[in-house]
C-alpha cells in the first residue's frame, strides 16, 4: 500500500505542475471586481499540490502495520455534522451575509471538531471570516455578499 500511495501522490504532483503550467497563459480578466479565468485554476493547482505533497510525505512515514482506514461508523457523525453546517450556511448566506454566517459556521465547525475552549472558538470564528472577507475584498477585488437582513 505504501508504494501505491507514493506513486499516486507523485503522479498527482506531476499532474498539478502540468496543470498549473498549462493554465498560466490564460487571458486576464476584463471586468472589474470579478475573478478572471486564471483565478480558479490557480486555486485548484495550489490545493492539489499541497494535498499531494502532504500525501507523499505521509506515505513516506506510514508503517506497514498501521491501519490506513477506519471502518467505524460512529466516525461518520463528524463529517455529516460539518456538511450539515455547510448546507445551513449556504442557505442562510443571502440573508445573513458572509461575515455573520461565516462566524456562525466556523464556530459550529470548531465545536463539532472537538474544540472546547470558548475563547478559542470565539476568537477564531470571528478572525477567520474577517480575514477571508478582507482577503477577497482587497486582495482579489471580489465583493462577498453583505446580507439582506443587515441592510
Amino acid at each position: 500500500m505504501r508504494i501505491k500511495n507514493i506513486g499516486a501522490s507523485l503522479f498527482l504532483i506531476l499532474f498539478g505542475l502540468l496543470y498549473g503550467f498549462l493554465t498560466t497563459r490564460l487571458p486576464e480578466r476584463t471586468l472589474p471586481n470579478t475573478p478572471g479565468p486564471p483565478f480558479v485554476p490557480m486555486i485548484l493547482t495550489v490545493f492539489l499540490l499541497v494535498l499531494s505533497g502532504a500525501w507523499f510525505f505521509k506515505s513516506l512515514k506510514l508503517d506497514t502495520d498501521e491501519p490506513v482506514f477506519s471502518e467505524k461508523t460512529e466516525h461518520l457523525f463528524y463529517p455529516a455534522a460539518g456538511l450539515g453546517l455547510f448546507l445551513i450556511t449556504v442557505i442562510l448566506l443571502p440573508w445573513l451575509g458572509f461575515l455573520v454566517s461565516g462566524i456562525l459556521f466556523f464556530a459550529g465547525l470548531m465545536v463539532v471538531s472537538g474544540e472546547r475552549r470558548p475563547l478559542w472558538v470565539i476568537a477564531f470564528s470571528i478572525a477567520v471570516p474577517v480575514v477571508l472577507f478582507y482577503l477577497f475584498r482587497e486582495g482579489f477585488l471580489i465583493l462577498l455578499p453583505p446580507g439582506s437582513l443587515l441592510d
